[in-house]
């Protein structure tokens, strides 16, 4: 495409360390920091104050006490201070952790000035920190109702930036006065925000603030972390908590008047009011059904389906007319050129522009199923095969897929798609293929299809021999011809996750007989990878997978399992493969790793196999070691169910979110 939606996705850059380099080259310069002057000590304690930031804290308390001797450096320069560049930084940072006192005082000295803050470009950030801290002290632990990253992160695994300062402001023993004004102020900001809308819609600094607060008043938090990166890397803060119905009918107020403008047709189009949109939509899938339902449609017929204006190919229509070609031979060479812009001008304007783009991911990800229906039929029929292969919209075209609820319409897309795999492995964009593969499972159709039309992507269709290494393709996602000459551990991370969906359709014979007709080296190998150690969870877990199957890839994998155990998603393998096994298979694999204890203990992982199925007590007599390590295991299990019950509930909410 030749707009602005071809264009490479826009990542997120870390700017952290190089933020605070060029802060202290500049201070050599004299500039201390953009926006309001500071003096060269404020400069130095404020610059000190992030430099220790950077490093850490060993505990919350640190982190308390800091943030209240920090805020209490700038008493009565309050505004000032946060309106410089390096200040802005720090109390930004900070403010999550002080106390209420100080809080308040922010509240009301903010309170006093909120237009100009709002579009102040460095003060802005703390102020829309500030609602956030806000809403988490007003709500309270107690309002949690979902979250997306609930039963996720495992027991070792150290809480980062923000989910610290989340506990921090849910659990802290603030009064319930303070948490009254917490409440107060969330709900004073998004009333100012509302009754200025028409100025704050364009504003870079104001639309920002805006955007958090309408996900506060529905109970959304989406954390805001200086330094850290933004986008989809925050989704899995996200979380869900019970507000006020109050609340609610404020934030309801925001679409009813954003709809009534005369540019609403515009609004897609523009950065600002685009996310703006999209974070509506977020909100009203929380807070109404019906109300995202009509406003996301009105998004649609009013701004999505506007056609493309494009002067400039009127222009070369009539330089076309102008320039008479003389030679056949030139107009061939040209001819699937031609053909290719007047597919891309025919589009609708909203897959020339990315923020459009990403718009309308957002909405086909909370739509119902009949607005996914028109969704498809006004914006993608026909269109599918073409949006698959561009790299600006081969994202929607997964986004679709992952949420199309019509078994016939996802029965249409697949059949624009189908004649296309080939090519869009060969381009790269393997997920619209692992979308796919993951729809045919999850709508229950198209799977033989699905198969067909891999093993002719891959080239081993036809052919017994070739086909039998059609496993080694798939995980590769190569060609047979290729492959051939493979003899890398690699696995592809989308390779991996449709073998994954093959192996649980309702026939995945064929793709199993291709896992244990493999040598146990070349199994092992790929079940030794990040990627490929998950294929065995799908193997051991797919209902349509009979015992025998299992037992045989079990066995396939006896005289491996020390090399499995000793690394780190190899030992994930062991535990599943152990856990499916029979009582004999299980002392079989006892066995072969007691005969290498210490190899196995020279490995960190190895050591927790060891420890974890008490290998140490196996020689003394086998069949006793099972018995005592069946109770053993049993007694985890209804913590392992409770993790599972959360992360249901979690994905859930994900696919709200997402």
């Amino acid at each position: 495409m030749q707009s602005e939606g071809n264009s490479k996705r826009k990542r997120p850059k870390k700017k952290g360390n190089r933020f605070m380099r060029n802060a202290k080259g500049f201070a050599k310069q004299g500039i201390f920091g953009r926006g309001t002057h500071i003096d060269d000590e404020q400069f130095s304690y404020f610059i000190n104050i992030l430099d220790a930031m950077k490093v850490g804290f060993e505990d919350v308390e640190e982190r308390v006490n800091m943030a209240n001797n920090v805020f209490e450096q700038t008493h009565d320069q309050e505004i000032h201070l946060a309106s410089n560049q390096i200040v802005s930084k720090a109390l930004e940072t900070l403010v999550g952790f002080v106390d209420d006192v100080q809080l308040e005082r922010y509240f009301n000295k903010f309170g006093e000035t909120l237009r100009p803050l709002c579009s102040d470009r460095f003060a802005s950030h703390v102020l829309q920190k500030m609602v956030e801290i806000a809403f988490l002290r007003g709500v309270g632990k107690s309002a949690i109702q979902d979250s997306s990253d609930a039963g996720t992160s495992s027991k070792r695994a150290k809480p980062d930036a923000a989910q610290v300062e989340e506990e921090y402001n849910l659990e802290a023993d603030f009064s319930e006065d303070h948490r009254e004004k917490c409440r107060q102020f969330v709900l004073r900001i998004s009333k100012f925000m509302l009754n200025n809308l028409e100025d704050f819609v364009w504003d870079t600094c104001a639309s920002h603030i805006m955007r958090t607060s309408i996900l506060c008043l529905v109970g959304m938090h989406v954390p805001k972390i200086a330094f850290e990166k933004g986008g989809t890397d925050m989704a899995k803060h996200r979380k869900l908590y019970a507000v006020p119905d109050e609340w609610k009918e404020v934030m309801k107020e925001f679409p009813q008047r954003l709809e009534m403008w005369p540019h609403f047709a515009d609004f897609p189009y523009q950065e600002h009011s685009s996310s703006l949109l999209g974070v509506i939509c977020l909100a009203l899938s929380v807070a109404d059904k019906s109300v995202l339902k009509h406003f996301a449609k009105k998004i649609l017929t009013i701004g999505l389906l506007k056609p493309n204006d494009d002067d400039e190919q009127k222009e070369d229509a009539d330089t076309k007319i102008e320039i008479k070609i003389d030679e056949e031979e030139e107009a061939k060479e040209t001819e699937e050129g031609t053909e290719e812009k007047q597919t891309d001008s025919n589009l609708p304007k909203v897959f020339h522009h990315q923020c459009s783009v990403v718009l309308l991911e957002t909405i086909l990800g909370v739509a119902g199923s009949k607005l996914l229906t028109q969704l498809y039929a006004m914006l993608f029929r026909n269109r599918i095969a073409y949006l698959a292969q561009q790299q600006g919209t081969n994202f929607s075209i997964q986004r679709l897929l992952q949420h199309i609820k019509e078994v016939s319409d996802f029965e249409s897309v697949f059949n624009e798609l189908q004649p296309h795999v080939e090519e869009l492995l060969k381009m790269g964009y393997t997920g619209v293929v692992s979308a796919l593969s993951s729809a045919c499972l999850r709508l229950g159709t198209k799977q033989v299809q699905m198969i067909a039309a891999l093993q002719s992507a891959l080239h081993v269709s036809g052919d017994k021999e070739k086909s039998k290494l059609f496993f080694n393709c798939l995980v590769k996602l190569k060609p047979f011809e290729i492959v051939g000459n493979d003899e890398s551990g690699f696995v592809h991370l989308h390779g991996s996750l449709i073998a994954q969906h093959l192996l649980q359709f309702n026939k995945p014979i064929f793709l199993v007989n291709c896992i244990l007709d493999l040598p146990a080296t070349q199994l092992a190998q790929v079940f030794n990878t990040p990627n490929g150690s998950h294929i065995v969870d799908a193997f051991m877990q797919s209902k349509f997978i009979g015992e025998k199957s299992r037992e045989r890839l079990i066995r396939q994998l006896d005289g491996f399992y020390v090399d499995l155990a000793i690394t780190r998603h190899g030992s994930r393998v062991f535990e599943v493969c152990f856990k499916a096994s029979q009582d004999a298979q299980k002392l079989r694999m006892a066995k072969e790793l007691f005969s290498k204890t210490n190899m196995l203990k020279g490995s960190p992982h190895g050591q927790i196999i060891f420890k974890k199925y008490r290998l140490d007590t196996y020689k003394l007599s086998p069949s006793q070691w099972l018995e005592i390590l069946s109770k053993h295991l049993d007694s985890d299990q209804p913590k392992e169910a409770k993790r599972k019950t959360a992360k249901t509930a979690a994905d859930a909410f994900k696919d709200i979110l997402s």
